[in-house]
């Protein structure tokens, strides 16, 4: 009997291993590895979902495995690079095999499942409670039931055990009707079934000119689809139908993609590169050809024409029968990138993102793992792409925090990249006029070269920045957001017919709103923080879990109607925006204006053409934008983020400031920005408005160095969350305890401090309580292994029930 090993989704962390299957006769030469199945599992054989792994050598010991059920893949979904990267991930990331294998497929290709029991026969005795109370639903006129009315109906007590044992008895069978989320997108097509006077011959018998018009166009043997040939003959679909019924005509169908429409897109010509960028291409181009993994930093000021070195890397891997891999952080981007980069290589773009519908990321999988698409453009995920011949991956603004997955498995997309391009003998180009304190720490040790870019293309000036200090405006009468200097300059922006970009990293309409009689204030009954005010809908929603309340004007405590509103959030600044500027256009981009498909496409397009004057956003108007009409960028609070709760908020300040002032003047126009704070003195707010970035990095090593944290010590961080705070805090402190003790015992080679347990900065999240422990050690496989064993130790402790605890690599928010 052929045996093969599976990764089952059903499997926790805790027993997460490669469960071994008997392959039945009938699937043996079919069934491949990569390929996903259907198995029991478990004491109930419950049916789940697994992938195949590994098929094992002839010999094996079968008498206790169980039999594959099904295949659901005529052929691998995944090849065994994918595989090897998968089982890479899950030694690093603490999660279980298929949920680092799934990280690989689009949603497209997941399954739906609906699990069917057919009724055989009523029992002639009693079978027991459980047993009998399953039977009882199950009639001659409802023969059929889902698994999810069983156990709706019988309070969870039609379990996969009770299910099984009705099943053997020959009670029950079971039925799974499985389909793929998303199917392929086909066309119907019609052609002559028979030789062209053979088709005269039939439709001249109806004397029908509409069916000789058909048989006409079919003439040259060609194929058309339907709704082309009811356009040209003005045949119904019922004529169509009947011409097919009469042998006339054959249906096929042919597979259609559904791609990004790049009707409108201009063709873009091989990038012309200045001294400084072709000194930089050339550095970087001579690392494609060394045949060992490589990276590099390109490290250049805003506005330095990155883009165009990418353009020509990719251009000579192209040429070289290679792929390429280009990542953005933002949806926003990609647009913009994806008209540049299909001007330049046509259909051979494909593209990755969550913006796309389900059948769209499907097709543009298919497109790359069939080598139809040679460039790959989209956000984190896309670092997954099963491209054939990984050539290059550009990680462009490789600083920024959303290439984190903030969910399980959380990877982060520059690591995924520097693996795909060992495994492939690849390059890794990171781009940033802001590189990560991490990254550039590694180029500064010889980890890999740096490439800088030092001015603006084309010798365009960086912009004029002042620092507006508000302190004292209030008092003064000035109550808005915007403040004196920027209205001013906004003013004067408007009357040059120039644009206006400005950054609040805080959507909504104001972060606290309440009642000045009684200081009621909306809270979160899920979460320990407070709801934010949205004037557009007039609800009061909490963040982090969406809930929300109606707000009325009056206090529901009180009844008073004195409410009030702090903390200015993007749909203040634009009402504020039509009170100050009645004839300004003003364009507001935000997660709530972007939450429609291609609304960030639409909105770009109608900034980039001149229909709009002001544009105000969150960190979605940071980075990456470029128009040509753009001079004053304006900072509405630079104090937001410096004083987060993070050892990474004066690096996120930066970047973030210097990002949106590069905005600013990237043609022949001067830009000027502004930059609005209460701490005009602090040196983090001075460097970003000089865009010194190498003073801001040795200031800012300095201070990890005293805090300790990376890059000077990596990090790893476990958060415990649950329901009951008492529990999770309880179980915390016995896996403190437990750590510290294998330190003294089985790992006493790998001794290191653990901090904690401390509350999370929210300290509570849709119901549930979040704690940390935090461990500063090196990533190695000491580590690994100690990591391992207590989440598998702590998951399979009966004493944690209700307790959850994952573990993250150097976290933000400490």
């Amino acid at each position: 009997m052929q045996v093969c090993a599976i990764a089952v989704q059903a499997a926790t962390y805790a027993i997460d291993k490669l469960y071994d299957y008997i392959i039945p006769e009938p699937l043996q030469g079919q069934l491949q590895v990569g390929c996903r199945v259907l198995v029991p599992f478990g004491r109930g054989n419950r049916k789940v979902e697994g992938m195949v792994l590994l098929l094992r050598p002839e010999g094996q010991d079968t008498t206790k495995l169980k039999a594959v059920v099904q295949l659901l893949d005529a052929a691998p979904v995944l090849d065994s690079e994918q595989i090897r990267l998968a089982v890479w991930l899950k030694e690093r990331l603490y999660c279980t095999f298929f949920d680092c294998l799934r990280l690989m497929l689009p949603s497209g290709l997941w399954f739906r499942r609906n699990e069917v029991y057919r009724l055989v026969r009523q029992p002639d005795n009693p079978l027991g409670a459980p047993l009998d109370a399953v039977m009882a639903l199950f009639t001659d006129d409802r023969s059929e039931r889902t698994l999810e009315e069983l156990q709706t109906l019988t309070n969870g007590r039609a379990t996969g055990v009770v299910l099984s044992q009705l099943e053997e008895a020959g009670y029950l069978t079971y039925h799974s009707n499985i389909a793929q989320k998303s199917q392929d997108k086909t066309e119907k097509m019609l052609s002559l079934a028979v030789d062209v006077q053979a088709a005269m011959a039939k439709v001249s018998r109806g004397r029908s000119p509409t069916q000789m018009d058909v048989v006409s166009i079919l003439s040259d043997g060609g194929t058309m689809s339907q709704k082309e040939l009811s356009y040209m003959t003005g045949a119904s679909d019922a004529v169509l139908r009947g011409m097919v019924r009469r042998g006339v005509l054959q249906v096929s169908y042919e597979e259609r993609l559904r791609m990004p429409d790049d009707t409108q897109v201009e063709a873009v010509p091989s990038p012309v590169l200045s001294v400084e960028q072709q000194e930089a291409y050339q550095g970087i181009h001579a690392l494609l050809h060394t045949q060992k993994p490589e990276a590099a930093l390109l490290f250049g000021v805003t506005g330095s024409g990155k883009t165009q070195v990418y353009l020509k890397l990719i251009e000579d891997v192209l040429d070289g029968g290679q792929d390429a891999i280009m990542l953005v952080p933002e949806i926003g981007l990609t647009p913009q990138f994806v008209r540049l980069f299909m001007g330049r290589f046509g259909d051979a773009v494909a593209v990755l993102h969550s913006g796309l519908s389900v059948g769209e990321r499907y097709d543009s999988w298919k497109r790359i793992r069939s080598g139809r698409a040679h460039l790959v453009i989209g956000t984190r995920s896309a670092v997954f792409a099963p491209v054939q011949n990984l050539g290059l991956i550009v990680l462009d603004e490789e600083q920024d925090n959303a290439y984190q997955s903030e969910q399980s498995p959380r990877y982060h997309a520059r690591d995924v990249a520097k693996r795909r391009v060992q495994q492939a003998n690849a390059l890794l180009v990171m781009g940033s006029a802001t590189p990560a304190i991490e990254t550039y720490y590694g180029a500064m040790r010889g980890k890999y070269p740096v490439f800088e870019l030092f001015e603006r293309y084309h010798g365009v000036p960086l912009p004029q920045v002042t620092i507006d200090d508000l302190r004292g405006q209030g008092r003064a009468g000035w109550n808005y957001t915007i403040g004196r200097t920027m209205h001013q300059a906004i003013e004067q922006n408007l009357m040059k017919d120039e644009q206006t970009i400005l950054f609040l990293n805080r959507r909504g309409n104001s972060r606290v709103i309440g009642c000045s009689m009684c200081g009621w204030v909306p809270e979160c009954p899920s979460c320990s923080t407070t709801m934010t005010y949205h004037s557009v809908n007039g609800r009061a929603i909490c963040h982090f879990c969406g809930a929300s309340m109606k707000i009325t004007g009056q206090c529901p405590e009180c009844y008073s109607p004195h409410l009030f509103t702090e903390c200015a959030g993007t749909q203040k600044v634009e009402e504020e925006l039509h009170e100050l500027f009645p004839t300004a256009r003003v364009l507001r981009m935000d997660a709530d204006t972007t939450s429609k498909k291609n609304a960030h496409d639409h909105l770009m397009e109608v900034f980039a053409k001149g229909r709009a004057d002001i544009l105000i956003g969150t960190q979605m108007v940071a980075k990456g934008l470029d128009f040509d009409r753009v001079t004053l960028v304006g900072v509405l609070d630079a104090d937001q983020s410096l004083f987060a709760q993070d050892y990474r908020a004066h690096e996120r300040t930066f970047a973030l400031i210097t990002q949106v002032v590069g905005r600013a003047g990237r043609r022949d126009r001067q830009g000027r920005a502004i930059i609005q704070t209460y701490h005009p003195e602090d040196v983090v707010l001075s460097c970003a408005a000089r865009q010194d970035y190498k003073q801001f990095y040795q200031m800012e090593l300095e201070r990890r160095q005293a805090l300790l944290v990376p890059p000077i010590q990596q990090m790893l961080m476990l958060t415990g969350t649950g329901e009951q705070e008492n529990l999770v805090l309880s179980a915390m402190l016995r896996l403190k305890e437990r750590i510290l003790g294998l330190m003294q015992g089985q790992f006493a080679d790998f001794k290191y401090p653990v901090l904690g347990p401390t509350p999370a900065s929210v300290v509570r999240v849709m119901g549930r309580y979040r704690y940390h422990l935090i461990l500063r050690c090196p990533d190695n496989k000491r580590r690994r292994q100690l990591i391992a064993g207590i989440l598998t130790e702590f998951s399979r402790d009966k004493q944690n029930r209700g307790v959850t605890v994952f573990a993250e690599l150097n976290p933000d928010m400490l």
